[in-house]
Parts: C-alpha cells; structure tokens; sequence
C-alpha cells in the first residue's frame, strides 16, 4: 500500500461507518419506516368521497412550497399505473383578497382549459417575475405575452360561472381540512404537506405514494 492510498482507504472506511450510523437513524417516511399517522400524515376527520386514486392538492400562486410541488406531484402521477387523476383547489380564506382574487384566476384558467396547460407560467410569472396577476389590468398584460386573448380571458374572468366558484372556495377548502398549503389529499381520506412530511416538499411525494399504494 502506497502513502496516496492510505488516505484513500481511511476515507472510505470512514464513509462506510457513516453510511451505517446513517442507516440506523433513517427518519421516518423512508423505506426503513413508513410514515406515521399523525406525525406525516393525518386522516381527515370527515373524508370526502373519492376514488382511492384521485389526489388532491390545495395551492396558491402566491406560495412559494406550492410553486415547488406543483411539478414534481404532477411527474409522479404520470409515471402511475393505474394512472392517478390529479385534483386541484385553489387555497381561499374569504379575508384575504389576495388569496380569492388567485383563485379566481386559476378558475378562470380552468374553464378556458388552460389551468394545466399554464400552471408552470403562472407561478413563474408570480414568483419569479413579481407580476400581480389579481388585477385586471396587469393580467391582460400577461395574457397577451402568453398568447392568450385578453377580451377572452376578462370575459372568463367575469363569468358567473367564475364567481360562484370562487364564493365556494373557502368552503370546498375546509371540507378538505385544510389549513396550511400547499396540501395533499389522497383519497378523500388522508392529508400531507410539506410542514408534515420528512424533507419538507422533497419528502412529500414518498409520503402521497406511500398512502396511494398502502391506504386502501
């Protein structure tokens, strides 16, 4: 053995006893232990009737978590099979006008088919870009850098259809049990976030995949 690999060796032994100790504190969440209930994840008090494969995940584009969930839940339910079917609520409280004005964006987005398609845009052009997408005005700006009609979109966002959905909001919030966001829903029956699961937004997806194929 040559001076230059004594060092080698020790470094490596070293980095074998470290991943050891490591192995034998594996957080909770990973594949040495499951998530607990109640400490990962909660049921919900009163589930909602859903298909067991049906996610729902309650966000605001104002959230910087939500932004960093967003496309990693929709990447993992595509690689699903059977596939998953994603739901998604807008994170309303009626005393914040902030709040309710963004849902009432991703509402209009979404009964012009455009709430999926656009998602990634919006939340890069409300955190990222610092637009404020809750007036009128600017988000007729915005439409038209993303190639959408403006008079369309108003017209959208003006729609009764629209406003009742937003004035249902909050409720459809609560009856999900939701108080921080973003939020995971798995079967109408149980609940993760971020502020639960081990790792924060990286370690949500295990935990949602872990109830998906175990909670039935």
């Amino acid at each position: 053995m040559t001076p230059f690999t004594k060092p080698l060796v020790r470094a490596m032994a070293a980095l074998a006893l470290t991943t050891t100790l490591l192995g034998l504190q594996a957080p909770a969440g990973t594949a040495d232990a499951p998530p607990i209930a109640g400490v990962q994840y909660v049921r919900l008090q009163h589930p909602v009737p859903a298909s067991p494969r049906e996610v729902t995940e309650v966000f605001w584009y104002n959230c910087s978590h939500s932004y960093q969930l967003a496309q990693p839940l929709r990447d993992w339910a595509a690689r699903q099979n059977p596939p998953v079917t994603i739901r998604h609520i807008p994170a309303a409280w009626p005393d914040q006008p902030q709040m309710m004005a963004y849902a009432r964006l991703y509402y209009t987005l979404d009964r012009l088919g455009l709430s999926d398609i656009l998602e990634q845009s919006v939340f890069h052009a409300v955190r990222d870009e610092h637009w404020d997408l809750t007036q009128p005005d600017t988000l007729s700006q915005w439409a038209q850098t993303q190639g959408i009609d403006p008079q369309l979109l108003m017209d959208a966002w003006n729609s009764p259809e629209v406003q009742q959905e937003v004035q249902d909001a909050p409720a459809l919030r609560e009856r999900y049990e939701v108080h921080e966001m973003p939020s995971v829903i798995i079967g109408g029956t149980y609940r993760t976030s971020p502020f639960l699961a081990p790792g924060g937004v990286p370690g949500t997806i295990p935990v949602v995949d872990y109830l998906l194929h175990h909670s039935h």
